[in-house]
């Protein structure tokens, strides 16, 4: 009787201090068969724990059931992200290893609760295998390398796209063609699916909207007259939903005023009686509205083939030009010719700005038409001519 008594005693202590295999584990007590001997104080002494135990390490893995986990784990523990934790009274691990007494062969026992009056404090790390993520717990006390549970790797948060913007111009002016390029927009994890680009009036109203969804992700807007101040915008959208952040792409400028400046035209004109001249003047344009400018301009006609009209005459002009854009212009008005003791013209002309350097000054090319007041329907006093005109 006393041997059976004796008998049933030492099962439950075996058990209860992790001495067993395989079978379901009440533990209540850790400290007296250790993997480690060594009280562990810091992610240091963990890490030289593990490196200095690898061969009983793999033998635990093969008694756990986990042979094929061992090569990760030997791979991916240097570079494991270690947290320090406490584990509370009802915790399950799946396996756990020790050595009896702390010495002698490697053990495994499954199925293990912490039954003991308190937490624990731990060390808790992870390894990944073949789409699982393997935690791993390890008393700080006795080293007992314990696999807690075992999960799918989560799949990470979507990322959002980031959107990168480029203008034409580093300010606004009305009518003005801008363009906005978001070609250096990127999604790290998935694909760009649209960009929304938006012309914002000083109200933050949407005054236009495009929208692109193919690359390069480039698109223009024509600044309107309306608003001092514009704001362009742009957002990606990526293949999953996900829009980049909005301060991302937004660049608000005032609208410039248009300035008046001095102005000098050049020029060669044909009259049809017939006779070739070369022309320039030079004068003040002085803007009215956003669209609307006058110019004031004096100069002079020099004949330098044909037999009819003068060989010079001197000319004073007053036109009015309407601008379509920032490019294109009409105008019309008057002038003064000095020849035949003096006439007075009509004219008409219109320009298309071709070059503008980066100080502003501005260089159209145009046409124009002039001709006496009081012989409209006559040829000989018509003369049509092309030139080159400069803002400063």
């Amino acid at each position: 009787m006393k041997k059976h008594v004796l008998l049933t005693v030492g099962i439950f202590l075996v058990v209860a201090c992790s001495s067993s295999a395989f079978a379901a584990v009440s533990l209540k007590r850790l400290g007296d068969h250790p993997f480690y001997r060594q009280t562990m104080t810091s992610e240091a002494d963990l890490r030289t724990m593990v490196d200095q135990n690898g061969a009983d390490l793999e033998s635990g893995f093969v008694k756990a059931g986990n042979p094929e986990l061992y090569p990760e784990f030997k791979r991916q523990f240097p570079t494991a992200k270690i947290e320090t934790i406490q584990i509370a009274p009802g915790e399950r691990f799946d396996w756990m290893l020790f050595k009896k007494n702390g010495t002698g062969p490697v053990t495994a026992i499954k199925d293990v609760t912490w039954e003991g009056e308190a937490a624990f404090d731990a060390y808790r790390f992870y390894i990944d295998k073949d789409g699982q993520r393997y935690q791993f717990i390890v008393p700080a006390v006795c080293g007992n390398v314990t696999l807690s549970n075992v999960e799918a790797i989560p799949q990470p948060d979507n990322q959002s796209p980031v959107c990168t913007m480029n203008l034409s111009t580093t300010e606004f002016k009305c009518g003005q063609v801008v363009t906005v390029d978001a070609s250096g927009s990127t999604d790290a994890d998935g694909t760009i699916a649209r960009v929304v680009f938006r012309l914002l009036d000083a109200s933050d109203q949407v005054v236009s909207e495009k929208i692109d969804t193919e690359a390069p992700y480039v698109q223009e807007f024509t600044i309107p007259c309306e608003s001092s101040q514009y704001t362009v915008t742009a957002v990606v959208i990526d293949n999953t939903g996900a829009e980049s952040r909005p301060a991302d792409c937004r660049q608000t400028m005032q609208v410039a005023e248009r300035k008046g400046g001095p102005v000098v035209d050049i020029g060669y004109a044909h009259q049809f009686d017939p006779a070739n001249y070369v022309f320039a003047r030079v004068g003040y344009e002085y803007p009215l509205t956003e669209k609307l400018s006058v110019l004031g301009m004096v100069g002079g006609f020099a004949r330098f083939e044909g037999d009819d009209g003068e060989d010079a005459a001197f000319i004073a002009d007053a036109l009015l030009n309407y601008y379509f854009n920032d490019k294109l212009y009409m105008g019309g008005g008057l002038g003064f010719w000095s020849g035949n003791d003096g006439e007075i013209d009509l004219i008409l002309n219109m320009g298309y700005l071709i070059h503008e350097t980066a100080a502003g000054m501005k260089t159209s090319l145009f046409v124009e038409g002039r001709c006496y007041a009081e012989e409209l329907i006559s040829s000989d006093a018509s003369r049509l001519g092309v030139g080159l005109r400069f803002q400063f």
